[in-house]
C-alpha cells in the first residue's frame, strides 16, 4: 500500500499541491498537518502514519523537508520504516530508499536540509541584532504610555476606582493594574 504524508509549517499554507502529487502517484491514504518540521515527536499525524504502514507499504512524502528539517529525525524516521520493512520515498526529489542510491541521497540531501535550516536560523538572529542596533523594538505595542500611567497613578491618588480608570484609557482594570505595578517597580 502507498502511503502518504503531507505537511505544511503554518495555518495559512495549503497542503493540496502535496496532496495532488501523493494522489497523483497512487497512495491510497494521506495523513497530512500543518506544523513545524523541525522535531517527528510532536506531529500527531507523521506518528499515526509510521503507526499505520505495515511491512512491503511505500511511505511518500513530496519532498524531504516535508518529512523533517532535522537529519538526527530523519534518520530515525526512516530507521523506523525500515525495521517495518517499509520504503521511504519523495515524489519530488525521485528518492527511494529500496535502492543503495536512494539511502545515499537521503542522507546528502537532509545534510543540506538542516544546513539551510541554521543558515535561514543565523540570518534571522543576524537581522534581529541588526534590528535592535536600529532601534526596532519587537512585541506587542504598549497598551499604556509611561505618561499615561503617571495619569491613572495620580487618577487612584484622586480617590478614582481602578475600573473608572481602566475604563478611561480604553484597558482592562487587570491590564491598569499590571502597567501601574510595573511602573512602580521600575520607578522605585
Amino acid at each position: 500500500m502507498k502511503i502518504g504524508y503531507a505537511r505544511v509549517s503554518s495555518s495559512g499554507q495549503n497542503l493540496e499541491s502535496q496532496i495532488e502529487a501523493l494522489e497523483k502517484v497512487g497512495c491510497e491514504k494521506i495523513f497530512q498537518e500543518k506544523m513545524s518540521g523541525k522535531h517527528s515527536d510532536n506531529r500527531i499525524e507523521l506518528q499515526n502514519a509510521l503507526d499505520f504502514v505495515r511491512d512491503g507499504d511505500e511511505f511518500y512524502v513530496t519532498r524531504l523537508d516535508r518529512c523533517s528539517r532535522s537529519v538526527k529525525d530523519l534518520h530515525e524516521i526512516i530507521d523506523r520504516l525500515n525495521a517495518k520493512g517499509v520504503s521511504f520515498k519523495a515524489t519530488e526529489q525521485d528518492l527511494d530508499t529500496s535502492t543503495s542510491t536512494g539511502r545515499l541521497m537521503i542522507g546528502l540531501l537532509s545534510i543540506v536540509s538542516a544546513f539551510e535550516t541554521d543558515l535561514r536560523a543565523e540570518r534571522q538572529a543576524d537581522g534581529i541584532k541588526s534590528a535592535i542596533k536600529r532601534g526596532v523594538k519587537f512585541g506587542r505595542v504598549a497598551k499604556m504610555s509611561d505618561e499615561q500611567v503617571t495619569q491613572a497613578i495620580q487618577m487612584q491618588n484622586d480617590g478614582m476606582i481602578n475600573q473608572n480608570i481602566a475604563d478611561n484609557f480604553g484597558v482592562g482594570r487587570s491590564t491598569l493594574l499590571r502597567y501601574i505595578s510595573k511602573y512602580k517597580r521600575k520607578n522605585l
